[in-house]
């Protein structure tokens, strides 16, 4: 009896001898050892738990989840659009290559090339790295998916912040084939295995300020690589490569620039912290993820265009909507995930409804021509765009 009672309840607990359970009683015994949790699997329950972001609050760091995939589909505009993700361990076969569907979030930023970057800048068929929050209320069959996305960027952005490059081991042009493997540009130390990857005559091979051919690859040379067909093709194929500083720092700062001339037609977005109605001021966080430099022309006592925006970034009608605030303070606050680190301190010309905490402002130096935006990018009268 005492053995069916250890193999049924005492959840791999040490059991007392015989005398303990006639002296207290074995029924009574049995029900308190299953009452008692087990810690391990209150532990597994915890981990398995994924961080759920709060309404409008920054979230803590490293709480976000890993994926990546190719870019199938995009609607740069709503900053919406699918991956088709890499084949993982923990997926059931039926899932392979099945859409995964994701909505930026506010906050949420992109890098492309190294630099900072828009969902439009990003061509289809791009294999990204993204960093993803739950929706409870997403995924199949609506029970819950990884789909709020912070941070999405490229090879060549993943490989630069994680310090990586590819060394380029083999070539075989004859069969398209690149075999590489991963080194630190920390101390040089190289991965244990090799990859080999595609290459065709539409492979970009980026050489200082010029583009070349597959014969300027050379065994030895530390490169970035843009995949893509990553799920389907195995590796996958490279769509470009750059061979080169000159090369990786041009393509950079091209991208660099093209971001910069975006963020002056719509301006940086952010979220108001504090409003003072008695002294009409209000505190703005801007987001991060922007050109720092962009910052520079924001300067005391000078003024901003501030359009109230909504969850996707989007604003209804610049032109008109704009109310120009006084710069009256910069403040630098620590810097959390999702936020710059700096403040504006705005004095409007006057409170508009929609300058409340918490709701979202897009920001203009005056040093910025402001003009109209394209119908399909306002959220006034409508979107225009054929469904």
């Amino acid at each position: 009896m005492i053995m069916a009672l250890s193999n049924a309840n005492c959840l791999g607990h040490f059991l007392p001898s015989q005398h303990f359970w006639i002296a207290h009683g074995m029924a009574l015994l049995a029900i308190l050892i299953c009452s008692i949790p087990s810690v391990a699997a209150e532990e597994a329950k915890k981990d398995a738990t994924p961080f759920l972001l709060q309404p409008r609050k920054f979230p803590t760091a490293a709480s976000s989840h890993y994926l990546a995939g190719e870019l199938i589909q995009m609607d740069h505009v709503n900053r919406t659009g699918q991956l088709r993700p890499d084949r993982r361990n923990d997926q059931r076969t039926d899932d392979y290559d099945r859409a995964h569907l994701f909505t930026l979030i506010s906050f949420g930023t992109l890098r492309y090339h190294g630099g900072p970057a828009e969902l439009r800048d990003i061509p289809i068929g791009t294999h990204l790295h993204g960093q993803f929050y739950f929706d409870p209320k997403a995924g199949k069959d609506g029970k819950g998916a990884y789909s709020r996305a912070f941070l999405l960027e490229d090879d060549f952005s993943y490989h630069v912040s994680q310090q990586k490059r590819w060394q380029i081991e083999t070539m075989n042009l004859e069969k398209g084939l690149l075999t590489v493997t991963q080194i630190s540009t920390q101390d040089q130390k190289l991965a244990e295995k090799s990859v080999n990857y595609q290459v065709n005559p539409a492979t970009r091979i980026w050489t200082g300020r010029s583009i070349g051919t597959l014969t300027n690859l050379a065994k030895g040379q530390s490169v970035l690589i843009n995949i893509t067909v990553a799920t389907l093709k195995g590796p996958g194929r490279c769509t470009d490569i750059w061979i080169d500083d000159e090369s990786r720092q041009l393509s950079t700062a091209q991208q660099t620039e093209l971001h910069r001339a975006y963020q002056k037609v719509h301006g940086i977005p952010g979220w108001i912290e504090t409003v003072d109605n008695e002294k009409s001021h209000l505190t703005l966080t801007l987001f991060g993820g922007f050109d720092a430099v962009l910052t520079n022309e924001f300067k005391l006592k000078s003024r901003v265009a501030a359009l109230v925006a909504e969850e996707s970034l989007r604003c209804y009608d610049q032109n008109n909507d704009r109310m120009y605030c006084e710069v009256l303070d910069m403040i630098r606050v620590e810097p959390v995930p999702g936020s710059s680190g700096i403040q504006l301190l705005l004095k409007p010309e006057n409170l508009l409804e929609g300058f409340r905490p918490r709701r979202i402002l897009r920001v203009l130096s005056d040093k910025w021509h402001l003009d109209d935006l394209p119908w399909e990018e306002m959220l006034w009268p409508a979107d225009n765009r054929v469904k």
